[in-house]
């Protein structure tokens, strides 16, 4: 289906051998899916089915760093970025970057799909003294849950009520999901509400296919990057 491949690559996505039959784009470095056989750019179905009630989709070769210590919070504001204003929040810019608050003075940066920032030259800015790296990118994978129910899937495989009275847009909580520590994220790709999931790399091929057992029963399937674009 695709001229690239993973395998092409010295950095790849902790579950690569899972997308089979997939069409790939280079980011960073990567392999990135776009979408899977049978799914258009637009993420319709095959022979111009609805799209799948929900989806998943692994983002885990994209841009990511981390930084914590002291000074950490200060050097976002002084580079004019969106702090989240406590911990367990995040911010999302226009430009695609969503930074993530996860303790007092730990936060993480990322890009999301058709972001316009540049993660590298920000690495290198928010550096100094009392910062220190953190290593998010590949101790990490990345999946997204997209579409409808994505609360009712998650209460099959977390205890932590996530639905949207009790966690908001914004909103981020480090727990326990089908067994696996996480963080997830509640926020919106291009103007819909996902949840990006994050756990260690360790168990991505196993939270991956636990993630797709309970999305079942809502007609749920892989989706690539295309699917979160639309």
């Amino acid at each position: 289906m695709s001229l690239i491949t993973p395998e092409q690559f010295d950095s790849r996505s902790f579950i690569y051998r899972k997308h089979q039959q997939a069409e790939y784009i280079e980011v960073a470095g990567a392999a990135q899916v776009l979408s899977y056989e049978g799914q258009s750019a637009q993420g319709e179905g095959a022979q111009g089915q609805n799209d799948p009630d929900i989806g998943l989709t692994d983002l885990s070769v994209l841009p990511r760093f981390g930084l914590r210590g002291p000074a950490a919070g200060d050097a976002l504001v002084a580079a004019g970025l969106l702090q989240p204003e406590k911990p367990n929040t995040l911010t999302l810019s226009d430009e695609g970057l969503m930074v993530l608050r996860l303790g007092y003075n730990e936060y993480w940066l990322l890009a999301v799909p058709d972001a316009t920032v540049d993660l590298s030259a920000l690495e290198q800015q928010l550096t100094g003294p009392g910062i220190y790296p953190v290593y998010c990118h590949d101790s990490y994978a990345w999946l997204v849950m997209s579409g409808d129910h994505l609360a009712d899937v998650m209460a099959k495989v977390c205890a932590v009520d996530l639905r949207e009275k009790n966690f908001s847009l914004g909103d981020l909580v480090m727990t326990s999901l089908a067994r696996v520590s996480g963080v997830i994220c509640h926020h919106q790709m291009a103007g819909k509400p996902v949840f990006s999931i994050f756990s260690d790399s360790a168990s991505a091929g196993y939270l991956w296919d636990a993630l797709l057992d309970a999305m079942g029963e809502f007609n749920g399937t892989p989706v690539g990057q295309n699917s979160l674009l639309k």
